[in-house]
């Protein structure tokens, strides 16, 4: 088991260093970012230095190394800029106030200076994994959320077919995907004209006199006509 966890542990960290990834490193122009960058190309990747922190990032950006000043006293809102991008935080020094600014800036790591070799890949690739299984949990969450806000809407339109036609809920879903599949349209889709049909039919109809009769529209092409 041992030699399996090693295994992934390689195919991650190799997977990263043959990516070819582009690293933007915001941190003054120093003797610090010349070791943080050299070391980084060393590494295989693009690098591209800046300072200030640019407003907007460049194009193609895979990880982002961000200076945390003393002088700042609130933790910059970089949100805007490295969503969804893996974010190295870099300290001067490890105290609580630089740490709790790496946490509230979304850091998915943190270096300190001087900047020294040891550690960094181990860093880079720490970042990229908790960055990748951040984004795979919250497209989980909105798939989550996605089904049951339409096991929601079939609920309601299935409870509208049974009150209307008198029928079971196994007919009731399949009336549903039978309309859906004739007019090839999804399920949910569905769903929803029936839900709107369902509460337009709560209110007043308007008569509509057409040829000296009355009438309230063609029940061919309403939703929750056979």
């Amino acid at each position: 088991m041992t030699a399996r966890r090693d295994g992934r542990q390689r195919s991650v960290t190799g997977s990263i260093l043959n990516r070819d990834m582009s690293v933007v490193v915001f941190h003054p122009d120093d003797s610090d970012r010349a070791t943080l960058t050299s070391h980084l190309k060393r590494m295989g990747f693009k690098v591209q230095a800046f300072w200030p922190p640019l407003a907007v990032l460049p194009e193609k950006v895979d990880l982002v190394f961000y200076t945390l000043v003393p002088q700042e006293q609130e933790p910059p809102d970089a949100s805007h800029m490295t969503a969804g991008l893996p974010v190295i935080a870099i300290i001067t020094y490890e105290s609580p106030t630089f740490i709790d600014q790496a946490v509230k800036m979304g850091a998915d790591a943190i270096i300190t200076t001087p900047i020294r070799a040891s550690g960094l890949l181990a860093s880079v690739v720490m970042a990229m994994q908790h960055a990748r299984q951040h984004r795979q949990m919250t497209e989980r969450i909105t798939g989550l959320e996605q089904r049951l806000s339409g096991a929601r809407y079939l609920t309601e339109a299935k409870s509208i077919l049974i009150a209307m036609h008198r029928i079971s809920e196994a007919e009731a879903y399949e009336m549903l995907r039978g309309r859906a599949m004739a007019r090839r349209v999804s399920v949910e889709d569905m769903c929803h004209a029936i839900i709107q049909a369902g509460d337009l039919l709560k209110g007043p109809r308007p008569v509509v006199k057409s040829s000296g009769s009355e009438a309230s529209g063609d029940p061919l092409n309403h939703p929750l006509s056979d």
